[in-house]
């Protein structure tokens, strides 16, 4: 029983982590067409302020987008450290998966 309780916590712990992509970071830069509008980023700018935002646009110099709160945030695209899209629905499928593997696989 321990073991399962072990495999569930890893698995678990894997299929959060696991929510996020990482977009751009200082090693691989901000590219022009990376983002897409209408989709939800994790923006951390370089005082390591992490900024949850919908995209909403994008120009030549800042990004454009809504925080949950509803306010509009314009954060300029040189003072961008990484960005990260969430990717609930995938983790959400791995995290299925994995325990129904865990149940259905003996071990």
């Amino acid at each position: 029983m321990k073991i399962f309780f072990k495999s569930l916590s890893l698995i678990i712990i894997v299929s959060l982590t696991s929510c996020r992509a990482i977009i751009s970071n200082p090693g691989k830069p901000l590219k022009d067409n990376s983002l897409e509008i209408n989709q939800k980023y994790e923006v951390q700018d370089f005082t390591a302020k992490i900024h949850k935002i919908k995209i909403t646009s994008i120009d030549n110099k800042s990004i454009y987008g809504i925080s949950k709160k509803g306010e509009t945030i314009s954060i300029d695209k040189k003072q961008i450290r990484e960005v990260k899209k969430v990717k609930v629905v995938s983790s959400i499928v791995v995290g299925i998966l994995a325990i129904a593997a865990v149940i259905f696989i003996p071990i």
